[in-house]
């Protein structure tokens, strides 16, 4: 049985009653009749919100989940960062975690510093400050760093960066597996 890994912009999909939420919908049901192993990124609760910023409890992101019938899947988990993550729901990295995501983050965002510090120096922003572009990199990069630390088959997303030609085969060479649409993971059951 394959195992499917959803990120942010699946559960948004499904909220949103976009198009290829009828295809999550056929992935979520062969994950309940046993055909598939469906799994959410932990770290989906530490992208921005619909009400502009990030969660503060992620008992808000559980319920979310509940509303929209997902709490049944497995969360898994991502690195833990400081003031990104929730504690509860995060790994201690190493040195080999690290390597990893640098090179994710690497092919994904080459144009976006890796560290929060080293972004902020360049761009004259405040550290305190939650900016949207580097915190939604970090969370796209530790989103397929959690699908290939849990040995994942399929990760599924709808963000055209994680399909651009000259970086899937790239991620897919770091241990992603597949890198699926919603229309084409449902294929794969």
């Amino acid at each position: 049985m394959l195992t499917f890994t959803l990120d942010t912009n699946c559960i948004i999909a499904l909220d949103e009653k976009r198009p290829e939420a009828a295809h999550l919908q056929s992935l979520i049901a062969a994950h309940d009749a046993g055909n598939a192993d469906v799994g959410l990124v932990a770290i989906s609760a530490s992208e921005r919100q619909k009400k502009g910023g990030p969660l503060e409890d992620f008992r808000h992101f559980e319920q979310r989940l509940a509303s929209l019938g997902l709490d049944r899947l497995v969360l898994l988990p991502p690195m833990f960062y400081w003031d990104l993550g929730f504690w509860d729901q995060a790994l201690w990295a190493d040195d080999e975690k690290e390597a990893l995501e640098l090179k994710i983050h690497s092919v994904l965002f080459p144009n976006i510093d890796f560290l929060w510090s080293v972004f902020c120096q360049a761009r004259g922003v405040d550290q305190n400050s939650h900016e949207a572009r580097w915190r939604n990199a970090k969370c796209d990069v530790q989103a397929l760093w959690t699908h290939i630390h849990h040995h994942r088959d399929v990760f599924v997303t709808s963000d055209m960066n994680f399909h651009h030609a000259g970086k899937k085969p790239q991620l897919i060479q770091l241990g992603a597996g597949r890198i699926e649409s919603p229309q084409t993971a449902i294929s794969l059951v």
